[in-house]
């Protein structure tokens, strides 16, 4: 059955913890139940500072829209830049609520064109370039980390 999808990306804020990603992830799961499925990816830095998220959102264009909004709102990362959304055939990750995956710079070196997922200047790209394989990407690293 076809499903509405958006994927962006975005820059953690200093100093988040490892609590705030349980918090973020628990709260996502909680809140999605049935309407919306994805998975979430933290890429941190090769320097250790705040990394970088990747998100796939999986439901109906209003939901995602709605949900889109708030997560833009969450103080907890910046420079949110939407890189893909559309309809596809069907839901990748349709038994998750928000599936996620740590992305070590290592676990990326094979993927060219996120190997550099975590860092700030990936997303200065994401703003200036158009990314595309996002949802390849992200349903590839799933299966295969």
């Amino acid at each position: 059955m076809p499903v509405d999808y958006l994927l962006y990306v975005s820059q953690a804020r200093a100093g988040l913890t490892d609590a705030d990603l349980e918090e973020i992830l628990a709260a996502s799961r909680r809140n999605n139940e049935k309407r919306i499925s994805g998975i979430l990816l933290y890429a941190p830095r090769r320097d250790g500072s705040a990394g970088s998220f990747m998100q796939l959102l999986e439901g109906n264009a209003e939901d995602l829209e709605e949900l889109r909004q708030r997560i833009f709102d969450d103080p907890r990362h910046h420079t949110k830049v939407v890189i893909e959304k559309g309809t596809k055939e069907e839901r990748d990750f349709p038994d998750w609520s928000m599936a996620f995956k740590n992305a070590p710079a290592e676990s990326l070196a094979k993927y060219p064109v996120f190997k550099d997922l975590g860092e700030a200047h990936f997303l200065d790209r994401c703003q200036r370039d158009t990314i595309s394989g996002g949802c390849e990407f992200l349903l590839d690293f799933w299966k295969d980390a």
